[in-house]
């Protein structure tokens, strides 16, 4: 099993308007993941996290591959990039 973290610097003051697009566009990435948004509670401020669960990397391609394809992902991205000043992706193997 493999936590997937995309990490969100949303720019100031527009944490809440980021988590609302995640909110938005969950559903759509399937009912098959695991799936959480986190925010700050210390740390840089207005950060936000979606976190969610695989099987393995190959899954996390696939999954990528499917969901990047569709109009609708374009069409959310583009109203996403004026939210975020910029992120970063992290993986991690479940252990317990």
């Amino acid at each position: 099993m493999i936590v997937v973290r995309n990490v969100f610097y949303a720019k100031y003051g527009k944490g809440d308007e980021l988590v609302s697009l995640f909110k938005e566009y969950k559903p759509t990435l399937g009912a098959e993941y695991r799936q959480r948004i986190l925010t700050d509670a210390s740390g840089k401020f207005f950060t936000v996290v979606l976190e969610y669960e695989v099987e393995s990397l190959a899954e996390w391609e696939q999954a990528t591959r499917r969901l990047f394809g569709t109009k609708d992902f374009e069409s959310w991205f583009a109203r996403s990039v004026p939210l975020v000043e910029s992120g970063y992706r992290e993986f991690y193997n479940v252990e317990v």
